[in-house]
């Protein structure tokens, strides 16, 4: 620690006396010049002022500043008080504030401290304007040491393979405010060079710049456990200034234990609609047992007491919530001393206006019922709802519930804008609506807007889609005044909600057993284009039968692959789905979701009006089964491309079938690579991507295009054999020669001939196709060392299952792309998409043998890239192999 430093705290000590230059110095045992200097350095630094006299004293300049004692800190007095003094005196420290390090085992509260003491320093410094708090965690990122940097630093546009733009760093983001960095020890070696020289200089540079200096003035706190100090390098340690080791709980003292328990306590009592009492028994098991998590663990275990008592109250129906010591996770139980039992009440103090939940509460019923392990069926939701409505509908739907009566539980402005729509909402219902039932939607929507002002994170409601339109008309009128006349906006599952609500009640469980068995699902590209084909379906059919989902332009693939998901998961009981899609990687979609959800699905892809309109009408079969619906609107598609051929009395459209083992991925890539090939005299040649099974190799989707389009050539990475139809490997349209074989076929088959191609490529040619190959489809990884790794080792996996050239080939590929699709992943922190956009088989068990034989190359990959397979993966790349 510095001697200003030191000189500081020692004024601190003092108080409001003030010292003299000789008294500091006596204490610290240096010369009265010295510290007369830097006290002087403290003055113009806006820290201490001088009292005039003889001598002149020195006193800490402290005005309207909040002390320890006042932060909202259990320990502040106690424990804590020389951690909060110390760090406050290195954010108050002249020129520029002192980095801090948090020390302490896990659990102990250092990332609370920091945001703690950044509140208190931000509120006592002298700055105007928003000072910046930036908190990070290294350890989310500690698997790509230099990602984890560029997140600190920032990224130049082009550092590394998948850099395409200048990235921001979080230094430059709190640049005059403070930078917390929890589990610091994860930085890598150079990333600790770069932060001390931060420190020391206040200069950085981002990942991948080399001249350019940048600036910044930041407060740096970091946080580590003690055994973790060994992985800090020493040069950064000493840059520490202030290093505060926060106690475990078995040092806090025993008042600082007991104020944990009872915050930790009012927190949970804030989350329920019902008191909250604890057992004197179990309240003194939390104050003494070992707790070796700390204040971590303790919070975690007197949730869990919490919810078992909570869960009881639920079954039961008990006036409160009383957590016994039954409820108590931890294992040295304090046994109780007689037979009697008493409770302490857990207050809590609202400062807001909290609603006072008077009548039936949809979001709470919804909770507890997804508490109850075994009550998570999609139907006992659904039924929670219709209870729901039927309860509030009994409830308060009576004559003699006045209009005063209404205005006390609903807002003025909601209420206002009910009373309006009561007679547009007459014109679209075949029936008059009494302005009581439109007043207990009003109590539902209180309901809602209660919810949405106390940010509670509530149950979500199940997506019902009533099957009468005329309803659900009604209900978008509604949820349009709502939106219009107060801003208020709800989401498709409320409005279709207030669908049900409007429907008479004789009506609502008839309807809710009479939902489709079987689900029709049209997903399309393009703003409205499913909803407008579903629109002309429904009406035609009279019933709603096809479930639209637009896919805009600009929407990602993950994000419909959710909102499709989204959809099946609000239909209650079905057999099964046929997804009805158009192009790209929405084939693809239906294997993923099927293995997620435990759902039958079938796809059918290049859709049109009439497999849609025969969708729908096979849906409302009964007996109907989903092989069967699927093969009904296979045929509606293929008769209208039939009779579409026939009325035009020419030759069949020509067509490239580009194939492999996703339907995605490398067939999309030559579906693109293809179009941009063809030539002005061949634009009449369509190219389709299509899925084949890596299990069943089944190609009778190939056989019926075979029958209604002249398939000129299958190109792709999976060998087929179709009679009559040349199948070019994907390899040779990276040569020359392969482009010129192509260019021969399209020239020939114009006048309706067929080419045999040679299929044979030698081995010697793997290693530069596979170069050529991956530089045209991956963005992270180099080509060049992804082909030297897999020529190492693929050779004895080769041989162990018999590949051919062709199948090497296609593995090299498979490989090389799937290792740049992890990278892009890692990058952009999305492995949930990722992993749920592949089909996953969790049957396949790979042999004690083909462990042994893949295990060079995963080792190699995760050296070489940093990236370890998951065992799905290993088991999807084993399947493939066989």
């Amino acid at each position: 620690m510095s001697r200003m430093m030191n000189i500081y705290q020692q004024l601190q000590k003092i108080g409001s006396r003030g010292a003299t230059a000789g008294e500091i110095g006596d204490t610290l045992q240096i010369d009265r010049s010295t510290a007369s200097r830097y006290l002087n350095d403290l003055v113009k630094a806006n820290r201490v002022e001088k009292i005039p006299g003889k001598p002149v004293k020195y006193v800490i300049k402290m005005p309207k500043r909040k002390g320890a004692a006042n932060l909202n800190v259990i320990g502040a007095e106690e424990s804590l008080q020389p951690l909060l003094e110390t760090g406050m005196a290195a954010f108050l420290y002249p020129s520029r504030p002192l980095p801090i390090l948090l020390t302490g085992e896990t659990g102990t509260g250092k990332s609370y401290l920091a945001e703690k003491l950044s509140n208190m320093a931000i509120e006592n410094s002298d700055t105007s304007g928003d000072v910046p708090f930036i908190a990070f965690n290294c350890a989310d990122y500690a698997q790509n040491p230099e990602l984890l940097v560029g997140q600190i630093f920032g990224i130049k546009q082009g550092a590394f393979t998948g850099a395409t733009e200048d990235q921001t760093g979080l230094v430059e983001q709190a640049n005059g405010g403070i930078l917390f960095l929890d589990e610091i020890h994860r930085l890598p070696p150079s990333g600790q060079e770069m932060l001390f020289y931060l420190m020391d200089k206040g200069i950085y540079h981002r990942l991948g710049e080399a001249t350019q200096e940048r600036r910044a003035n930041i407060a740096l706190i970091g946080a580590t456990t003690k055994e973790s100090e060994t992985y800090i390098l020493s040069t950064l340690l000493r840059r520490f200034s202030v290093k505060l080791d926060v106690p475990p709980l078995r040092d806090r003292t025993d008042a600082e234990r007991k104020a944990l328990i009872d915050h930790f306590l009012t927190e949970e009592a804030s989350k329920m609609n019902t008191g909250l009492s604890i057992g004197n028994d179990c309240r003194q098991a939390f104050l003494s047992y070992d707790c070796p998590g700390n204040i971590g663990q303790l919070k975690s275990d007197i949730q869990i007491a919490c919810a078992r008592a909570y869960l009881r109250y639920l079954n039961k129906e008990e006036a409160k919530v009383l957590v016994k010591l039954e409820d108590f996770p931890g294992e040295n139980r304090v046994k109780s001393k007689g037979g009697s039992h008493t409770y302490r009440n857990i207050e809590v103090n609202h400062e807001t206006d909290e609603p006072s939940y008077l009548f039936p509460n949809i979001y709470q019923r919804l909770d507890y019922k997804s508490r109850d392990t075994q009550n998570k069926d999609k139907r006992n939701l659904q039924q929670v709802v219709l209870d729901y409505i039927r309860d509030l509908t009994e409830k308060y739907q009576q004559p003699s519930f006045s209009r005063d009566s209404w205005q006390q539980l609903i807002d003025h402005d909601l209420f206002q804008v009910l009373q309006n729509t009561v007679d547009i909402l007459n014109a679209n219902l075949p029936f008059n609506i009494d302005k009581n039932r439109v007043y207990v939607i009003g109590l539902h929507l209180q309901n809602y807007r209660n919810h949405l002002r106390e940010n509670i994170q509530k149950e979500p409601i199940p997506v019902m889609i009533h099957p009468n339109a005329m309803y659900r008309q009604a209900a978008g009128q509604l949820a349009f005044q709502l939106r219009t006349e107060i801003d208020m906006d709800l989401p498709q599952e409320e409005i279709e909600l207030l669908a049900h609500f409007l429907t008479p009640e004789k009506q609502t469980e008839q309807e809710m057993t009479s939902e489709q068995e079987l689900a029709v699902i049209l997903v399309t590209h393009g703003t409205s284009t499913a909803s407008s084909m579903a629109e002309v379906t429904n009406y035609l059919l009279g019933n709603h039968v096809i479930h639209a989902v637009d896919m805009p332009l600009n929407m990602s693939a993950e994000d419909t692959y959710e909102r499709v998901k989204k959809t099946i998961n609000g239909m209650s009981q079905i057999r099964g789905v046929l997804l009805l899609v158009d192009i790209g990687s929405l084939i693809t979609m239906g294997d993923t979701i099927q293995h997620e959800l435990n759902v039958s699905i079938k796809t059918l892809s290049s859709v049109n009006l009439p497999m849609v309109l025969e969708a729908g009408r096979q849906s409302l079969i009964s007996e109907q089964t989903l092989d069967g619906m699927y093969q009904e609107a296979k045929s509606a598609l293929l008769t209208f491309m039939e009779k579409d051929q026939q009325q035009a009395s020419i030759q069949k459209k020509r067509l490239i079938a580009t194939v492999c083992f996703t339907g995605e991925g490398a067939a999309q890539l030559l579906e693109s690579w293809l179009e941009n090939q063809l030539s002005t005299v061949d634009q009449d040649v369509l190219i389709r991507s299509v899925r084949i099974d890596p299990v069943t190799k089944d190609t009778s989707v190939l056989t019926d295009l075979k029958d209604y389009y002249d398939v000129i050539a299958i190109i792709g990475t999976v060998p087929v054999s179709i009679e009559g139809i040349p199948y070019i490997p994907a390899w040779e349209l990276l040569q020359v020669e392969g482009i010129s074989r192509m260019q021969k076929l399209l020239e020939i088959t114009r006048k309706s001939s067929v080419l045999q191609l040679d299929e044979h490529v030698s081995e010697d040619e793997i290693y530069d196709l596979i170069i050529q190959g991956l530089q045209e489809i991956v963005t992270y990884i180099n080509p060049k060392t992804m082909a030297e790794l897999l020529q190492e080792h693929i050779p004895p996996i080769r041989d162990y299952y018999g590949w051919d050239s062709n199948r090497e080939l296609g593995m090299w590929m498979h490989i090389g792309s799937l290792i740049d699709r992890i990278l892009d992943t890692t990058l952009k922190n999305q492995d949930d998409q990722f992993l749920s956009s592949i089909p996953l088989d969790h049957q396949t068990v790979p042999s004690s043998q083909e462990v042994e034989i893949w295990r060079p190359l995963f080792d190699h990959i995760y050296q070489t890239f940093h990236i370890e397979l998951i065992d799905d993966i290993k088991r999807e790349i084993v399947k493939l192999s066989r």
